[in-house]
């Protein structure tokens, strides 16, 4: 599986069926760029991105979703927010998407319906979303093997780092994993700095 971050929370994610079929989802595809080619696309918050979906499965709600052998799971953030949270599960791999998540805590329920995960995209700025103190809280509540910040400028990016008690981690052009790479949830989280594509 290849994970490229395009900005903010837009992330693709390309992995292979276990009909050994190419899949691309693309979650929040951002206006002017093609995502034509995407095979499934997930929208967090907003439900009006302006591209052709033709034969597309795009999932802008809650509920549970199948589709060429990736599940889907769109949870809901918070009433008021118009924001969905996206579990995904491919080649093995768990992977959360928390959208623009605005609230500084994860009730029990969404604990319990986000489950163990690998790999957990969050969002760190504070602007439109939830601060890096906060993205800490939530990381400690989700317990994720591998983190990939988003929504992010350098500086929020750098407060988070610290706050994780990390620095200097060197960024990527993608991440590449599979199952059998990614160390258990009782080791210490990795985290990822993808570079924007």
């Amino acid at each position: 599986m290849k994970i490229n971050w395009c900005g903010d929370s837009c992330f693709e994610i390309n992995c292979t069926s276990k009909d050994k079929e190419n899949i691309l989802t693309v979650v929040d595809p951002k206006e002017g760029k093609k995502f034509n080619k995407a095979d499934i696309i997930l929208q967090t918050h907003s439900k009006e991105n302006g591209f052709k979906t033709g034969e597309q499965f795009v999932i802008s709600s809650c509920g549970e979703y199948e589709r060429k052998g990736i599940f889907i799971q769109g949870i809901m953030s918070f009433q008021d927010d118009g924001n969905i949270i996206y579990t995904l599960e491919v080649e093995d791999v768990r992977i959360c998407h928390l959208g623009y998540y605005k609230k500084d805590s994860l009730n029990e329920e969404q604990i319990e319906e986000i489950g163990n995960i690998d790999i957990l995209m969050v969002p760190i700025d504070g602007n439109k979303t939830i601060n890096h103190s906060e993205a800490v809280k939530i990381i400690s509540l989700i317990q994720p093997s591998i983190i990939i910040p988003m929504c992010y400028k350098k500086e929020s990016l750098e407060q988070f780092l610290k706050a994780m008690g990390e620095k200097d981690i060197e960024s990527k052009d993608k991440l590449t994993i599979q199952k059998k790479n990614i160390a258990s949830s009782d080791d210490k989280a990795e985290i990822v700095i993808l570079e924007e594509k």
